[in-house]
């Protein structure tokens, strides 16, 4: 019975999930930070939560990936975090001036959610996993920084971590005081 019900529960968010999208406009930030945190929380309410990444650093990546949104990537494919797709059958945009291929989503939502599974799978972001656990059972508080020296290796910008640090500064400054 317990079966059937988490079964009946999960098809249930996912299918909330899939319907779910945001809107937001180059001039109004607030929007594209509020739309990426709202997809960040209902993909981490679908999974455990010591695999929840926390909703500042899903923004921050967004932001710094994506431009708050504004670039190309973000507008053609709905693609936030800059995901690479290395099959040319499944839906992709080209990235102009290489050959590297652009994820493209239907909806904003399952870029959050690919890039969620991302770090909760790839063998890159094993720092990053290792040091969530650890501070959710030890700590029980979020250390940013210590999460944020995990993603280095996200991008080959040797800035980096350093980037989304100032953002995550930003974000609690501008849109989570207090």
């Amino acid at each position: 019975m317990v079966k059937e019900i988490c079964a009946t529960l999960l098809t249930l968010c996912s299918s909330f999930l899939s319907g779910f999208d945001f809107t937001y406009t180059d001039n109004k930030q607030e929007l594209f930070v509020r739309g990426i945190a709202e997809c960040t929380i209902s993909v981490n309410q679908e999974i455990p939560p010591h695999t929840r990444v926390p909703v500042l650093i899903s923004i921050a990546q967004a932001i710094l990936e994506s431009d708050w949104g504004k670039s190309r990537f973000a507008k053609e494919a709905n693609n936030f975090y800059g995901m690479i797709e290395t099959d040319e059958t499944e839906p992709h945009l080209k990235a102009l001036n290489s050959n590297v291929l652009i994820k493209s989503y239907g909806r904003k939502c399952e870029s959050v959610s690919d890039y969620i599974h991302l770090l909760n799978s790839a063998s890159h972001f094993k720092d990053f996993r290792d040091e969530r656990v650890k501070q959710s059972m030890i700590t029980r508080e979020v250390d940013y920084d210590k999460l944020i020296e995990t993603l280095r290796p996200y991008a080959v910008d040797p800035f980096y971590v350093e980037k989304l640090k100032e953002i995550i500064n930003l974000l609690q400054e501008e849109y989570f005081r207090g």
